[in-house]
């Protein structure tokens, strides 16, 4: 009795099995081998990465004085204290130019006061022959006189010396070189001018152009210096003076730069884009051969700064990030890579970059497994990482997603997850 049962059981369950094959349409499941993460609840920080140049916070460039380089103290690689003397100048050419500049002066005031002095000579010679000329007028009007009585008088003798045309005692003769004489001075009268109003102006001119000479030669000795001095601790970065080379004028180059090393910054240049993700006092980590360095955002400019180059034009706003580890290891003018961290979300629901599709219509979807199926989940957004993205709503703690969901992934598909790579 019992055997029957027990094959009533077996047949009973083939009758069932052969019903529902035949209801399925007689087809075996199909499933679409996955792999999947659990959705999980944590910190999610998005970082902005780049890459800058390492730079000394502190760098001081001493320009070279006028005068010759009697002695260079330093090198580069020396470590040197505030105070300390790096280059000694011989200052001789300063005291040369101001005695230069008073020759120059005493020359010039030598020329006002000849120009003086000959303007008075002149005007006294002037004088004189206008006194002359004037004598030889009234000397001229009585000869005249004289020569005029002779000819109305009717004494022979009279007569005779009138007629005598070179006799010195004939009014007649004195008369003629009288006038002679006069023609000659006013000739010389004539030829005699004072100096022109003009003529002093320039020599005033050259007087005070001088003076500003002398001022600019002492002012120049009184801010002379004898050498270069370190007003910040650092180590030296760059000579640039030889000793006996004079500096006569303050050049392009520095002659020394001390460089603070202690002390680092990383100067960055961001895009358009980015340019709204970094702020003042976010936080960052410099990497540079391995090592990594907490740094924080110190300064972003105010504007973006346009650059051309022979392959295009650039526009880029700068930044900033102060080094607040010891910077063991970091060279300044060396690339160092920058991530700073421009968002942060903490103990959020996240899910893994991977698993995120975008729909057709824009939409931030995943696929999370239920039972056997997937199904789509719309999701909403937060902070996003490289690695992983905070979701605000769609999906709770403990859901699976599916990653890196191919097209055979859709709503309701059956899937399978396995470990390993999975075959799209």
């Amino acid at each position: 009795m019992k055997k029957k049962i027990i094959i009533g059981i077996v047949v009973a369950a083939a009758i069932v099995g052969l019903v529902a094959f035949r209801l399925a349409g007689g087809k075996k499941v199909s499933y679409v081998n996955i792999k999947a993460a659990t959705v999980s609840q944590g910190d999610v920080k998005a970082y902005l990465s780049t890459t800058g140049t390492v730079k000394s916070k502190n760098t001081k460039d001493y320009y070279p004085l006028q005068g010759k380089v009697k002695k260079v103290n330093v090198k580069v690689g020396d470590s040197v204290k505030q105070g300390q003397v790096l280059v000694e100048y011989e200052v001789q050419d300063a005291n040369a130019a101001v005695k230069q500049a008073q020759i120059q002066y005493d020359n010039a005031v030598l020329q006002k006061k000849m120009l003086t002095n000959n303007n008075t000579d002149i005007k006294t010679q002037m004088s004189d022959l206008d006194k002359q000329i004037s004598d030889l007028d009234s000397q001229i009007s009585n000869l005249n006189n004289q020569v005029n009585v002779l000819k109305s008088s009717k004494n022979p003798a009279d007569i005779a010396l009138l007629q005598d045309t070179k006799n010195p005692s004939n009014p007649a003769f004195q008369l003629q070189n009288a006038e002679a004489s006069k023609t000659t001075l006013k000739g010389r009268r004539d030829a005699l001018k004072p100096i022109s109003t003009e003529q002093f102006k320039q020599a005033d001119n050259a007087i005070a152009l001088a003076q500003i000479g002398i001022d600019s030669a002492k002012s120049n000795l009184s801010k002379s210096q004898d050498k270069i001095v370190a007003d910040i601790d650092g180590v030296i970065t760059a000579v640039n003076v030889v000793e006996g080379v004079s500096s006569m004028t303050a050049g392009a180059q520095a002659a020394v730069t001390v460089q603070d090393l202690s002390n680092l910054k990383v100067e960055l240049s961001v895009g358009k884009y980015d340019s709204s993700r970094i702020q003042i006092g976010q936080e960052a980590i410099v990497k540079n051969g391995g090592k990594e360095y907490k740094a924080k955002v110190s300064e972003v400019d105010p504007a973006a700064k346009k650059t051309v180059s022979a392959t295009g034009s650039d526009t880029t706003l700068g930044a900033e990030v102060d080094i607040l580890d010891k910077p063991e290891g970091l060279k300044v003018d060396f690339d160092a890579d920058v991530d700073v961290l421009v968002g942060q979300a903490n103990s959020a629901v996240k899910v893994p970059a991977e698993s995120i599709k975008t729909d057709k219509t824009g939409k931030s979807v995943v696929f999370i497994v239920q039972g056997d199926k997937a199904v789509q989940k719309e999701v909403k957004l937060g902070i996003q990482s490289d690695m992983e993205a905070q979701v605000v709503e769609g999906v709770k703690a403990g859901d699976k997603v599916i990653l890196n969901p191919g097209e055979t992934v859709k709503d309701g598909t059956a899937v399978k997850e396995v470990a390993g790579d999975v075959k799209k």
